[in-house]
């Protein structure tokens, strides 16, 4: 026999429980959701083993997250890539997040003859 006894959480009848955010908690929640979920949307076996960098333009409403081994040749964490001139200049890689192969997979190299 269990001395606490839990207490079920409920909303009272009657009532709303109501949350409103804005565009930096949207962008928190989709970027915490990307991390959380980052060795199925990126394909990896270990998340810990990548390094994620994000960025939005706020006009658009784009969003974009470049993925990459964790370190460099020096290693440090890095990103070389400007992922806010790489969101203006690349088309959608998916329609939506719930598909297998939702990414491209893109070198340096191209990525700075694309920007």
């Amino acid at each position: 026999m269990s001395f606490f006894k839990k207490q079920e959480k409920t909303i009272p009848e009657g009532k709303y429980r109501i949350i409103k955010i804005g565009k930096d908690a949207i962008y928190e929640v989709l970027r915490e959701y990307i991390i959380d979920n980052q060795e199925n949307f990126f394909d990896v076996t270990d998340g810990t083993k990548i390094v994620t960098h994000f960025d939005i333009n706020w006009d658009t409403g784009e969003f974009i997250c470049a993925a990459r081994n964790d370190y460099g040749e020096n290693e440090h964490l890095q990103c070389n890539i400007d992922t806010a001139e790489l969101l203006s200049k690349l088309q959608d890689t998916t329609k939506t997040l719930f598909v297998d192969k939702r990414y491209i997979e893109i070198s340096e190299e191209e990525i700075k003859n694309l920007i």
